[in-house]
């Protein structure tokens, strides 16, 4: 195996990966960690804001794996909350508190404080510059107190509210995430590690994206609702960071190893990449009724029997009446909720009982109105079992539902 360019590692994109998940993280511990009525804003002030009665806390985060914390560390971090802590008025300023949170490749063992003259250090900035008469590099030097218009006063009111946070690695961290959802949802480690955590990451995910600082905002009440373990959403970079193999048998083992056990009724959601065509896509239905339909054991009481649903949001009504009748061709008894043609769409006609004399082997629905009717008309305990390649599908929280993204039907095929 040829060995890996320096260059090109410095170019791959996990270390970032890893700082976005970290910063999500600490996030999530301040939710876990707010009392209360209080509330945590995502990207706001700082990476996340704890905003209580009495006291705001910004909290900006710093993962180096391979960097120190050094003065230019925390001068990178200081000078924009010390900034925005001069535009506040005098009142304003009494209950603003700064932290920088986060781990580096090296630091004390207990967390530095600074004081006024250490600050003022740190804020004198000595950079290159290069000469336009000579071209060559020249040291300058930058007061950034003196930038910033901070008196010596104010310097040392906000180092009095200033903390740095030294914090784990980022599997340790992780770690410490999960034992704390454990413990909020009243949860086992286990559980908490392969539905709560992924359900906690999607969240701090869609909670940074929003648009407006009241749409970034939460509670921790509010937050461990989005997060009960009715819902189990994978994120995609799960799939990056743990690799394709390790992350499809960590799912098959959580949700589809243990074939057979009850009678609920599953709804297969695929919305898989426009490269899959109709012989992928055939061939995944297949092997997913093969797997999760009764139609073959002859002696199963008929309270018992099971066939599973199937919904493909992105397949085009053609493509969808040619995989029908590839399954027909293969022998398969399937329903659609038309009895015949010309007629209006019946849950009835859908929810046909598997027998003897006609074993129903899958159930297809062609549009959202139609998942919708299914969904509402099914008569045991409903299972919606998402493989995506884009965006998942909005189900009702009521509704027990696993959203599992993937690159491809080959990769749908290794989870399920």
């Amino acid at each position: 195996m040829a060995e890996i360019d320096p260059l090109e590692t410095q170019r791959e994109a996990t270390a970032t990966i890893r700082g976005y998940i970290y910063q999500f993280d600490a996030s999530i511990l301040a939710v876990l960690d707010a009392m209360g009525g209080d509330k945590v804003t995502v990207e706001g002030v700082e990476d996340f804001d704890l905003l209580s009665e009495d006291a705001d806390i910004h909290g900006q985060v710093k993962y180096y794996e391979a960097q120190k914390l050094t003065d230019a560390t925390v001068r990178d971090a200081v000078l924009p909350m010390l900034e925005g802590f001069l535009r506040y008025p005098a009142e304003i300023r009494k209950r603003k508190h700064y932290i920088l949170y986060g781990h580096f490749k090296q630091a004390p063992d207990k967390a530095p404080t600074y004081t006024l003259a250490d600050m003022q250090r740190i804020l004198v900035h000595r950079p290159y510059k290069v000469d336009k008469t000579t071209g060559e590099k020249v040291r300058t030097e930058l007061n950034l107190q003196e930038k910033a218009g901070a008196s010596d006063e104010e310097l040392a009111d906000f180092c009095g509210r200033f903390a740095v946070r030294l914090s784990e690695p980022f599997d340790t961290h992780r770690t410490r995430v999960i034992a704390k959802l454990a413990v909020a949802l009243g949860v086992s480690n286990v559980e908490a590690e392969a539905y709560s955590y992924p359900s906690a990451l999607t969240a701090m995910a869609a909670l940074s994206t929003a648009a407006t600082r009241p749409s970034r905002t939460t509670s921790r009440a509010v937050f461990l609702q989005l997060i009960r373990p009715n819902v189990a959403i994978y994120s995609a970079w799960a799939l990056r960071e743990e690799g394709e193999n390790a992350y499809c048998k960590k799912i098959r083992d959580l949700h589809f190893a243990r074939l057979n056990i009850d009678s609920r009724d599953r709804f297969f959601v695929l919305a898989l990449a426009d490269f899959d065509g109709t012989d992928e896509l055939h061939g995944l239905v297949q092997h997913i009724i093969g797997r999760w339909s009764s139609h073959r054991m002859g002696r199963k009481p008929a309270k018992e029997r099971y066939a599973p649903f199937f919904f493909f949001p992105e397949l085009a009504e053609t493509g969808l009446a040619e995989l029908k009748g590839r399954l027909v061709g293969d022998g398969h008894k399937i329903t659609d909720g038309y009895a015949y043609h010309g007629a209006s769409f019946s849950t009835d006609h859908l929810m046909l009982p598997q027998t003897a004399g006609y074993p129903v082997s899958a159930r297809l629905v062609g549009n959202a109105d139609e998942f919708e009717k299914a969904l509402s008309a099914a008569k045991h305990a409903r299972l919606v079992i998402q493989l995506h390649t884009g965006d998942a599908k909005v189900i009702a929280p009521a509704v027990q539902q696993i959203a599992i993204p993937v690159s491809n039907a080959s990769m749908a095929r290794k989870i399920v």
